[in-house]
């Protein structure tokens, strides 16, 4: 069995993670998993797609002189898709982009307090985030603009934005939800 947060493989018996001492449920219970499959497989499809585009479309140009229309904007959209799941993953395990100086020299008690208050801000940030992309979204949708690739609709290509920061919404509420559980059961024992 993989531990959902530090990928180290354990005895599938085991309750907890011998390395990060994760629960063996991981962050979320039954959704948390299934949504950390969904996003690692997404990831795998997308950059998948990504390098065999890249790869074709150098093959085409220094063979055949020509090339895949619009491939190149695709790939630039792929690389999108490829961050905001990678960046999902990232909050999944707390390996994240962050600024920790303070909590650095915070007492460990403290540190868990400031953990929760960050991944909570982070959420509500994220959500923010989802609002304002929704709204590009929608003036791309009357803007009736398309990509050249397969004459898509530019929309479409962009829908990861909310996608992406939903995603991240639901890691940090459920990092932030995980923090305070760890403190209640720390604090029944």
């Amino acid at each position: 069995m993989q531990c959902l947060k530090c990928g180290y493989d354990f005895v599938p018996g085991q309750r907890e993670c011998p390395l990060c001492h994760e629960d063996e449920k991981g962050r979320g219970g039954k959704f948390g998993r299934v949504l950390s499959k969904t996003e690692e497989l997404l990831l795998v499809f997308f950059l998948g797609s990504m390098v065999f585009l890249v790869l074709l479309q150098i093959f085409l140009r220094n063979f055949y002189h020509s090339g895949i229309i619009g491939g190149d904007e695709l790939v630039r959209h792929l690389v999108l898709w490829i961050a905001f799941f990678g960046a999902g993953i990232a909050a999944r395990s707390s390996s994240h982009v962050k600024i920790d100086v303070l909590t650095k020299f915070m007492p460990d008690g403290l540190r868990r307090y400031a953990d929760i208050a960050v991944n909570l801000f982070s959420c509500l940030v994220c959500v923010i985030l989802v609002a304002a992309s929704i709204q590009f979204i929608h003036f791309e949708y009357q803007g009736q603009t398309h990509s050249s690739f397969l004459n898509t609709p530019l929309w479409v290509m962009a829908i990861v934005l909310p996608l992406g920061y939903v995603i991240l919404s639901i890691r940090f509420a459920l990092n932030s939800l995980s923090g305070i559980s760890s403190m209640i059961q720390g604090n029944k024992q």
